[in-house]
């Protein structure tokens, strides 16, 4: 299931344009990489960037037990996989020098505005995500100093400005039935399938 890097790169990708239609630049802003080399350091590539990855993986337990049965032909019904509920965490931090601090402001300031009004994307026109996703969804999250302090401190870097959203993703696997279950048409009868 190919989609988590063709979607990064379609965000990136509205980002970009959206902050070329915003300040009229012809350069990209928007980059997605780890913020620190196998060395430790910051790449000059991501230097007066608005850098975005990817904080962590998560199964949306919540909506796991979703019934999987479905009207088949005839009088049975198909057991199909239970759709795959995933939330994303991605980071989205203003990797700005001193110098263009404000700068960097303003662009994750535009980074919110954009996902405030794009909260829910249809990916039935981004090339490359399945055509199982049914939806992309994103949230602000909203994390206590303390643990945004933990997160800086485990990917090893000094505290940038950031936001941080929660990209729910609905994956419907319509291709997997695992059973055929017959209905009861009333009591007592039987159903041939």
């Amino acid at each position: 299931m190919k989609m988590i890097d063709k979607l990064f790169s379609h965000i990136r990708d509205l980002l970009n344009q959206d902050f070329k239609n915003q300040f009229g630049l012809t350069e990209n802003k928007v980059v997605i990489s780890s913020l620190l080399d196998s060395s430790g350091s910051v790449g000059v590539e991501l230097e007066d960037r608005i850098v975005c990855f990817l904080l962590s993986i998560e199964e949306e337990t919540a909506l796991r037990n979703k019934s999987s049965r479905v009207r088949g032909n005839g009088s049975a019904f198909l057991d199909q996989s239970s759709p795959l509920f995933l939330n994303l965490t991605l980071v989205f931090c203003a990797n700005f020098k001193s110098k263009n601090y404000l700068e960097g402001l303003n662009y994750l300031s535009q980074t919110l505005n954009f996902f405030h009004h794009h909260r829910v994307l249809i990916p039935g026109n981004i090339q490359g995500i399945s055509k199982r996703v049914e939806k992309i969804t994103f949230e602000l999250c909203n994390l206590p100093y303390d643990t945004l302090s933990h997160v800086w401190s485990s990917i090893g870097s000094n505290i940038l400005p950031a936001v941080v959203y929660k990209v729910g993703l609905i994956v419907i696997d319509e291709s997997s039935v695992k059973g055929l279950t017959p209905a009861i048409s009333s009591p007592g009868s039987e159903t041939s399938t």
